[in-house]
């Protein structure tokens, strides 16, 4: 069977049928898969049984696999998959929860350091029988071509300048106070509100900031610059720009981080039992 691309909706994403991503892939098939991901942004596999090692050795043949800061090893085997569950073995959760994550808000993977993700591969081996397993994509090169000459030029060289620390401290379900040490491995960013895709050369608005509360914007007040920030996070997110994905056992979702940004849905464990898996890629910096 050859390989078909099927829009998953009227905004962007696109369903490839006829693969088994497990296998070991010609270069051409990658080169073809390739093509796809930079024109639709994401593209959904269905189907797929995965192991944490195959869901790695494929992500690699699109870029330099990059281990999350600060993460948890959850398989010490595979630091680069960061494993995503509420499932308890001992009485120990065997991954990040998703009700004490930040996850539910809009964001770019790894958007509070200087060189953002460049783009994730993300697995669902299990997903809740009950719903409530979404994750909802923003294609922002479509939502900046959408905006205004004005607000155009207002945006460049316009930068956002964001604290993570202060993020994991107003969040973080079991925050314990962090050493001089550990908040110097994690200093403000600094990023622009347009930058320009590396591989496409389209210009994208990146708004993919965790928390807008912890952020400053280039001669703007603190409240002034959360409600510009706001302001344009609503606008990315409006639904001609998203696409809304339910997981199913096997989905697996190849996104580029460069040029959209994401959120997850928090669900309780009634609904059923959660196992999935994510790699990211390097990216370099906007």
């Amino acid at each position: 069977m050859s390989i078909e691309f099927k829009p998953l909706c009227n905004t962007f994403g696109a369903e490839v049928t006829g693969i088994n991503i497990a296998e070991d892939l010609s270069d051409e098939t990658i080169s073809e898969i390739r093509d796809a991901w930079l024109l639709n942004k994401i593209l959904l596999f269905r189907g797929q049984e995965l192991t944490p090692g195959q869901q790695s050795a494929f992500a690699q043949r699109f870029g330099t696999l990059k281990t999350s800061p600060n993460a948890r090893a959850w398989i010490p085997e595979n630091p680069e998959v960061i494993v995503f569950s509420n499932i308890k073995v001992d009485g120990k959760d065997i991954g990040a929860r998703p009700d004490r994550s930040f996850g539910d808000a809009w964001h770019s993977d790894f958007s509070y350091i200087p060189e953002p993700a460049g783009g994730s591969l993300f697995y669902a081996k299990e997903v809740p029988d009950g719903g409530g397993d979404d994750t909802w994509y923003a294609d922002l090169t479509k939502a900046y071509d959408a905006l205004s000459h004005d607000m155009k030029s207002k945006l460049d060289g316009l930068h956002w300048t964001y604290s993570h620390i202060m993020t994991v401290k107003r969040h973080a379900h079991d925050y314990k106070p962090m050493t001089r040490e550990q908040e110097l491995e994690m200093p403000d960013v600094t990023h622009p509100f347009v930058r320009t895709h590396p591989e496409t050369g389209q210009k994208v608005l990146f708004v993919g900031i965790l928390d807008t509360r912890e952020s400053l914007v280039d001669g703007m007040s603190p409240e002034e610059s959360v409600k510009f920030l706001d302001d344009l996070k609503a606008y990315a997110t409006q639904p001609e720009f998203t696409y809304t994905h339910s997981w199913s056992p096997g989905d697996s979702i190849l996104w580029d981080n460069r040029c959209t940004m994401h959120r997850g849905s928090i669900f309780p464990d009634e609904n059923g039992r959660r196992l999935c898996y994510r790699v990211t890629l390097e990216g370099g910096t906007p």
